[in-house]
Formats: structure tokens, sequence, C-alpha cells
């Protein structure tokens, strides 16, 4: 027993996906040899229910009622749970369940034409020719028989083809959704054939819809679905309150492959009569799971079952000790995983910020920044709440102008001005840091800080490409002295002057005779003491 511990430790997967099949099997023996006692567990449920929400509650120290709102759900309908990727928007899956259901209205039912559609848009068609063969393994795709069959395989696709579409991408997702559906006809068809003699004839979207189950399967095994289940028995009709009932998504698809092999074999004895196509449902659910272990679909789904746990190990209050594991794992595979980045910042920083933790989040910034931009911001608000220190200086400022086009005007000045006070910061970041923070402050409508801003920016940059704005906004005159683009004239030689020796007043340091090149005083000499304009701005007119 202990070495068979240390192979699933060492196997975490094998380990995972064998609870899911022990899981089935239990749930396969609980249905065939307890039933009885599931149906007075089923009454009963609604008060037993009841009574452990009381006792949690007083545990957690929570009132029942928002206890209670975080089981029960409002949705009848089986969905997958706490998604990461609910951003990314399934359009195209929206779009076939558009179309299906569009076909189903004007096509099927708005128009007298059922006779066209069972002669040639059936698989197979009723009378078949060279042109409404290929053409119906498609056309029987979007065909239904009913609206509770249409409604049936669309709300299954919504819950599971918007999962897959937001993993594999919309064009992948359309190309395996028509070809698995083409192989589950295909198989429905040839086993009608070998078994019966006769050419059978299937139309529904329920062949494709496996296959993407199928894919699922392989791509998404970890994931968490919500089951939802009535508590109210009967009265559920009225008000739709269910129970979540989360079970893990292989569970629940090889509980569906189970019952449809069943009913298939069933078919095929002769003991169901059913009109379900099980054999179209197991066609395109193996052909799934075969192209997407051909696609290697199983090695992303691995990182991302790490990446999961680890994201709610970052969350958790307790019980996080293995998402730290996890999210090394996936960061030994993709070190530019900005949300494994985010989870470890987090996890090192759970307590105390730490030096580890400082790094990662500085990471996870710059890699956000590529392509999530307000997420960025936030995450930086989020690490400065922490750390109280800035980052890069490059960084700081690129975070700036995320900062001011979300109208965050403070914490974009304290970006620059970080990135100003870095003593690592290069002259051209810090003097890009102080004038864009001069220039916010003025947009701010904070004078005196943008003086003292624009006062900051001259005393380093005299001669910087926006020294001209700061003096105007200072109202200084501009210096006499050849433009700052040109080169500084070499040192004149020592040489005799009359000239007298005069004494700044603000500061007793020499002042230099100089004349004006340009402006309403050109041609005229001024007194300009020698520290202008980086410690001192006395100017004098001569005589």
């Amino acid at each position: 027993m202990a070495t068979l511990s240390e192979y699933f430790s060492k196997h975490e997967e094998q380990a995972f996906i064998g609870k899911a099949f022990l899981t089935i099997f239990a749930i396969m023996l609980i249905r065939e040899y307890l039933s009885g006692l599931l149906m007075l567990f089923f009454i009963l449920f609604p008060v037993l229910f009841l009574i452990y929400i009381r006792l949690q509650a007083a545990v957690l120290d929570m009132r029942p009622t928002d206890l209670l709102a975080q089981h029960i759900t409002f949705m009848p309908v089986m969905h997958t749970d706490k998604e990461l990727l609910r951003k990314e928007t399934p359009y195209l899956t929206y779009g076939i369940v558009l179309l299906n259901v569009v076909i189903y209205y004007l096509l099927e039912v708005g128009f007298d034409n059922l006779e066209f559609i069972e002669k040639n848009l059936l698989f197979l068609p009723l009378e078949p020719n060279a042109w409404n063969i290929p053409a119906s393994l498609f056309s029987s795709m979007f065909l239904h028989a009913g609206s509770g069959h249409l409604w049936g395989n669309m709300l299954f696709l919504w819950a599971i083809g918007s999962v897959v579409e937001r993993r594999i991408g919309p064009q992948r997702f359309g190309i395996l959704y028509l070809v698995t559906g083409l192989f589950g006809s295909l198989a429905y068809v040839l086993v009608e054939f070998l078994a019966n003699g006769t050419a059978g004839h299937a139309l529904g979207a329920s062949g494709a819809i496996s296959g993407i189950m199928g894919i699922f399967a392989v791509r998404c095994y970890f994931k968490s679905m919500v089951f939802p289940l009535p508590v109210l028995g009967i009265f559920s009709l009225i008000f739709p309150i269910s129970l979540k009932v989360r079970l893990n998504s292989l569970v629940i698809i090889g509980l569906f492959f189970l019952a449809d092999l069943s009913g298939g074999i069933g078919q095929l004895a002769g003991t169901n009569s059913s009109m379900i196509g099980h054999w179209a449902h197991l066609g395109g659910m193996i052909s799934g799971m075969i192209i997407a272990g051909f696609l290697k679909l199983g090695k992303d789904a691995v990182e991302e079952r790490h990446l999961e746990a680890g994201v709610q190990a970052s969350h958790a209050k307790t019980g996080y000790a293995g998402g730290e594991k996890s999210i090394a794992l996936v960061l030994q595979n993709s070190p530019d995983n900005s949300d494994a980045l985010l989870a470890m910042a987090r996890l090192k920083s759970k307590f105390t910020p730490t030096d580890e933790g400082r790094e990662y989040y500085a990471k996870a910034i710059a890699t956000l920044l590529r392509t999530r931009q307000q997420e960025a911001a936030d995450v930086f608000k989020e690490y400065y709440q922490k750390y109280l220190k800035g980052l890069d200086p490059a960084l700081l400022l690129t975070l700036a102008g995320v900062l001011q086009r979300r109208q965050d005007l403070n914490t974009a000045s304290r970006c620059l001005e970080m990135a100003a006070d870095d003593p690592d910061a290069s002259p051209q970041i810090r003097e890009r840091a102080l004038l864009q923070n001069a220039i916010l402050l003025n947009r701010m409508g904070l004078d005196e800080a943008t003086g003292a801003a624009y006062q900051t920016y001259l005393r380093e940059f005299p001669h910087g490409d926006s020294a001209a704005k700061a003096r105007m906004y200072l109202g200084l005159p501009e210096p006499e002295m050849q433009p700052h683009t040109a080169p500084p004239p070499p040192p004149a030689a020592p040489r005799q002057t009359t000239d007298p020796i005069k004494q700044c007043p603000a500061c007793r340091e020499v002042m230099i005779k100089r004349t004006a090149t340009n402006g309403e005083h050109a041609g005229k000499q001024f007194w300009v003491c020698t520290g202008y304009p980086a410690s001192c701005k006395t100017v004098e007119a001569v005589g």
C-alpha cells in the first residue's frame, strides 16, 4: 500500500483520473443497489440541507442566508464552475447556437417543407443521390426533431462548447465541431447497417456536441461542473431553486458515456426502443477524445490544472500549501505566464512582503503590460499597497500612461515621482518622468506642485528639450547663450579685463556680463550669476 501511495504521489495526474473513475464506479453501485435509499434521501434532503446550513453558519459565524446564497443557483442547467477564462468571449459557440435556433424556427417550423428535409437533408437522406449524401453529412447537424431536442442540445453546447472554444480557439473549434459531428453520424449509420441491415436516418447536433464533450474530457478533465439539484421537489417548477452540486467534469462525462453505451447496447439487443441516437453520441465522443489526444491537448490541460490550483491557493486563507508547488510546475514550462507569476507573487506575499514576492510582482506586471494593460494597472495598485516601493523606472513610465488613460491621475503622478527618484534611472527616463509629472500636476490644477516640478526639471536639465516650456511657465527669461543643440564653446584663454568684479547680491557668487541675442532685450548687456539657472536665477541689467 505504501508503494501505491508513493506511485500516486509522483504521478498526480493518474491519481486525479483514478479518483474520478472510482467516483463513477461508486455512483453506479449506489444507483444499482441503493436506489430506494436515494429516493428517501431526496425526499428528506431539503430538511437535512437546511439543518446543515444552520450548523455551518454557526461554525463560520455567518448569516445563514449568506451561506445559503453560496450553495444555491437559479440556473437550472449544468455549467462549468469558476471559469478563469471568462473574459474570452466564445463567439463561435454563440453563433452556432443562434444558427441552430434560426434554422429550426425558420426552416423547419416556419415553412411547409418537411418532405424536402426528410428526402434530402437527413443523414442518410430518404432519397439519396449524388449531391444530397455529402450535403446531408453537414446539414443534419443543424436540424432537430422538436423544440425540446433543440434546446436540450443548445444548453449543453453552451455549457461545454464555450469552455472548449476559449482554450483551443474559434477556428480549431469550428473544424473539430464539424469533424466529430461527421464521425458521429457515420458511426450511427454504420452500426445501424451492421446490426439491422438497414440504412439509418438521423438528425441533430448531439453527435457534434458529444465530440466537443470528448475534447472537453481531455482538455478540461480537471474542471468542476455545477450540477443543479432541485431542492423543492415538485415545487421547483414554481420556484426554480437548485442546490449547486459540484462534480468533477470527468465524472459527469463518464456517466454520460456509460449511459449512451448502455442505451446503444439496449437498442442492438432490442431491449431499448428509444429514438435517441446513442451510437452517434458514442462515435462523436470517442472521435473527439482521439483527436484531442493526437493534438496533445492533454499537456495544456495539465498545466492549466496546476495553474488553477495555484490561483485558488493564492486567494485562500487556509489550505494553500500545495499551491506554490503547482505554480512552480507551471512556471517551469511557461516562465512568462502572467497568471502564474501573479499567483506566485500573492503566495510569496500572503502574510508579509518578501523580496521574492516583489520580484514576482514586477515580472507579472511587466508581462501583463504587453496584452492586458488595465489589469496590469490594478495589479500595480495591489502591489504598491503591500510594498510601498517602486518598480523599474521604465515600467513605471508605461504604467503612468495606462493610469492617465483611466483617469487615475494621483497614482500616475506617484509612478512618475518614483521613476524620477530612482537612482538607477537613466538621464533620459529621469528627464521624461520629471517633465510628464509637471504636465500632469498642471492638469490636476496643483499650481504650487507644478512650479516645484518645473524648477526641479530646470535645475537638472537646463538645456533639455522642454527647458523653454518650463521657463515660460515659471516666467523666467531665456539664458543668453548658444542654442543647447550646439556644442559648448571651448574655454577662452585667460585674459586681462578691465571689467570690475561684481558679486551676486543673492548668493555672493561672481556675476559675469552677457549680451542678450534674442527677444525684446536683444543687444543689451546683463549681469548674470554664474550659478544661473541651476542654483541661482539672479539677472541684472548693466548700468
